[in-house]
């Protein structure tokens, strides 16, 4: 089909070319498209940050960026994830307790030293690693600072009727029922987003190239920026805290567990409940302690 639109395009004269190409570019402004009548998404978000005490620079800097731009596929997959459905057994097979055998043999000096100056089961920092990201090989491709900014400008009245009409097409929901989980997920992602801004210029990383998960978590152990900025420890002792560095990750985790009461021969029943706070999920915390139960067997 476009081979053959070229054929007849090539047999048109030059000046009705141009003026063809002219009525297609104005059709194509004109098309349906989550920003027709949002040019800028990010307006009232930068306004708040630099009400709130941001530099003026860093904010236009940090959205004059090309890379940084509103994803509407972020606030879909919200209404498409569900706890319930997700497959924990993969965690458990015979093959991906190898992975994680493996892992803890090729990090054994890290982990060691995690292990003795938190007092956090390895095999549990271990067991958390496979399941947030594969033991660090898939720790998200959506872009933190994107994913952050665009459910933080959902605060906005217009950048909400424009992002649930485009949802709504793909997935049924409810005006008012999006209105109500858009204005709290807003709030949410703006102390997100300033902790993630905060974190990325203490650190003096590239914030438009972190990557992570569609909900904003980032790094092997998949730490909200909330979290970083409270929890992260700098496991390789280096003065930084980077969350794709296995030795910082395994160090975060275990301050993490330790801080919400994990202690040396923890029983069962009270290391759920604080892991439980690593993931407010039953389903998490049965499949990390299965998986400490088999790295252990």
């Amino acid at each position: 089909m476009t081979e053959l639109c070229a054929f007849f395009f090539r047999r048109i004269p030059y000046p009705a070319r141009f003026f063809l190409l002219g009525l297609l570019a104005a059709g194509l402004a004109g098309a349906p498209a989550l920003h027709a009548d949002i040019t800028r998404p990010f307006s009232s978000l930068k306004k708040k940050l630099i009400a709130d005490g941001f530099d003026p620079r860093t904010v236009e800097r940090l959205y004059g960026d090309p890379r940084v731009r509103a994803d509407v596929t972020t606030v879909r997959l919200f209404f498409r994830h569900r706890e319930a459905k997700l497959d924990y057994g993969r965690f458990t097979t015979p093959r991906a307790i190898r992975k994680a055998s493996a892992y803890l043999k090729t990090h054994e000096k890290t982990l060691n030293a995690v292990e003795k100056r938190y007092g956090v089961d390895k095999t549990v920092i271990t067991a958390i690693l496979l399941v947030e990201t594969h033991l660090g090989t898939s720790v998200g491709r959506r872009s933190t600072l994107n994913t952050l900014s665009t459910l933080a400008a959902l605060a906005d009245a217009d950048i909400r009727d424009a992002f649930h009409k485009a949802v709504s097409k793909q997935v049924p929901i409810d005006r008012k029922a999006f209105e109500a989980w858009a204005r709290k997920k807003s709030r949410w992602a703006y102390k997100e987003l300033t902790a993630f801004i905060q974190y990325t210029l203490r650190e003096n990383l590239d914030p438009a190239s972190i990557t992570g998960s569609y909900a904003g978590a980032l790094g092997i152990a998949q730490f909200m920026p909330t979290s970083i900025l409270a929890y992260a420890q700098d496991g390789n002792r280096d003065g930084r805290i980077d969350l794709f560095h296995h030795a910082d990750a395994a160090a975060s985790i275990a301050g993490y567990l330790k801080r919400f009461g994990w202690r040396p021969g923890i029983d069962r029943k009270k290391a759920a409940k604080v892991i439980f706070m690593y993931n407010r999920s039953t389903y998490y915390v049965d499949t990390i302690l299965k998986i400490r139960d088999l790295l252990k067997g």
